[in-house]
Order: structure tokens, then sequence, then C-alpha cells
């Protein structure tokens, strides 16, 4: 149960906080963002109240109290706004992080850059997303202006939002000490395959209704399963197959061989059969989720620091 104990206590706290202060909840009006400030792209700055996010959002679902809740954060798990990485793959589809919604201070665009910066509170650095391919990285806002309600987009180099500021953020909640650090390689050869750094890296696996699960090991076709753990000392993914749920990866274990096994992309659970979204690891401003197309190789950083 140890190993567990750092995702419990930050989901606890998540929970806790954004339930009472979220900034860009779908819910009621007590758990909206209050205010916010928008630039439109003629650069005139709006007033904005009652804010909901309608798109760039995600439910951390495997957050979500298993028993329900008196609130959508509990039910659904707490929002986090998504980000793609600039440099995750030639692909569409690359790394996300996932940055606790309640803490996300402003999102700007560079339209002329095909950039998107996200500052957080609590965070050193802003974090960095690309416009350069169509729909991601885009931000949806409903919102009143004067008492009439109306819908606003980001993202769109032809009349999306310059930028919308969040005064109520709220800092970031201490990120949990210990754990495994991890090197996850990315595959893209344009950027020099760069390596990003997570703790505490979990299979994620999402079932029907949206159930969502981590796991601290990957079924392996035949044969025990791979943990997610110091025992791994390196993964490198050969090839990813969707349609049969497979995927061919070179593994070393402790004291053993280099050897190629055959991952089973999907996991049953009480009688249902969960799809593996990716691998999801803690980082200062909340998660990298990596789909596993994204990822060149895997190795601990030392253990435990």
């Amino acid at each position: 149960m140890a190993r567990w104990s750092c995702w419990a206590r930050l989901a606890a706290i998540l929970i806790s906080v954004l339930a009472a202060t979220s900034h860009l909840s779908a819910d009621t009006p007590e758990t909206a963002l209050a205010t916010a400030t928008l630039i439109d792209p003629t650069g005139k700055e709006i007033s904005l109240t009652g804010v909901k996010i309608l798109t760039g959002g995600r439910r951390l679902a495997w957050l979500a109290d298993p028993k329900g809740g008196a609130t959508e954060e509990a039910r659904k798990g707490p929002l986090a706004l998504e980000v793609r990485e600039p440099n995750s793959t030639t692909y569409q589809k690359g790394v996300i992080t996932l940055i606790p919604a309640g803490s996300v201070e402003a999102v700007r665009y560079e339209y002329d850059k095909q950039t998107m910066i996200v500052l957080v509170k609590g965070a050193a650095e802003p974090i960095p997303g690309t416009l350069h391919f169509r729909g991601i990285n885009t931000v949806g806002l409903e919102g009143a202006v004067g008492g009439v309600v109306g819908k606003f987009a980001g993202g769109s180099p032809k009349d999306g939002f310059k930028a919308v500021k969040f005064p109520a953020a709220r800092p970031l909640p201490p990120p949990p000490s210990g754990g495994i650090a991890w090197g996850i390689q990315i595959d893209q050869p344009k950027a020099g395959n760069p390596t990003l750094s997570v703790r505490n890296l979990k299979a994620l696996y999402v079932f029907p209704g949206g159930v969502e699960i981590l796991a601290d090991s990957l079924p392996i076709r035949k044969g025990d399963t791979l943990p997610l753990d110091t025992k791994l000392k390196k993964l490198e993914m050969l090839a990813v197959d969707t349609n049969t749920h497979m995927a061919a990866v070179e593994v070393t274990l402790e004291g053993g061989p280099d050897r190629i096994v055959v991952l089973q992309l999907t996991r049953e659970q009480a009688g249902r059969t969960g799809t593996l979204v990716g691998l999801v690891g803690e980082v200062a401003v909340g998660w990298k989720l990596f789909p596993l197309h994204t990822i060149k190789t895997i190795a601990p950083m030392g253990g435990k620091p």
C-alpha cells in the first residue's frame, strides 16, 4: 500500500482544494471560476464572471471517489487543463501536461509564433504548448459579460482570443515527496529525442463508463507482468499496434538479459476490459501523460531520491 500513498495524499489535496476553489469547473456557480479577464482578438479587455471551461480540460477520473460524492470533482475527478508538449512526436496526439485547473493563472497565445503559454500559480516557469496541430491546445470558455452569457475560444489564429487571466488562481498543492524518478525519452528526432523527468510512473487504463485506474505493472502477452519499479532497468518501445492492442518492447530487468516481449494493451478487472491510455507520472505542475507511440525509452533515474 505504501507505493500508492503519494497518489492517495495528492488526490485528497486536489479534491478538497478544487471542490472549494475550482477556477475552470463546468459545474455550479459555486465551483465555477468567479472572475476572469479576457483579451479579445482586437486587444480589448473583457471582464467575465461565472466562467466555465467548455474545451481544453480533462477530468482526472483516476482520482475520483469510487463511492461518489457531493461535488463533480469527487464524482468525476478534479479538472485539469491539457497542454500538449511542443516537442512530443510528429503526430497530432503527443505528450500532455495536466495542470490542476484551479492553479492556472493565465493562458496566452502568440499566433504568429504558433505557441501557447500557460502561467501556473506557484510554478517557477511557464508551461509551453504548440499550435502546430489543428484543434490542439485550444481553450473554450463560457462566461457572462454584463449579465449576458457568451462563449469564447482561444487557439485559432483567425478569431481566437489572445489571452485570459484568472486573478483568483490558487497556488499549486505541494507535490508528494519521494517515489521513483523516471526518465522518459520522447521519440522526436527533430528535437533530439528529449528526455522528460517524472516520478511514480503508472499505467493508465480507461474502462467503460469513463472509469480510470492506475496500475504499477504492464501485462505481458505470455509471462509475468512487467513491473514499473526499479527492477525495470530499461524499456525500449519497438512497435505499437492499436488494432490488435499489442506493443513490442525490448526490456532489461534487474539481473537479466535484454529480451523482446509483447505487451497486452488491455486489462481485465471485475469482468470489464480496460484499454491502456498511456503512462502517467507526477511533475511539479501536476502530471504528464505519455501515449505509448510518443515513447522511445524508459529508465529509472537513480531509484528513490
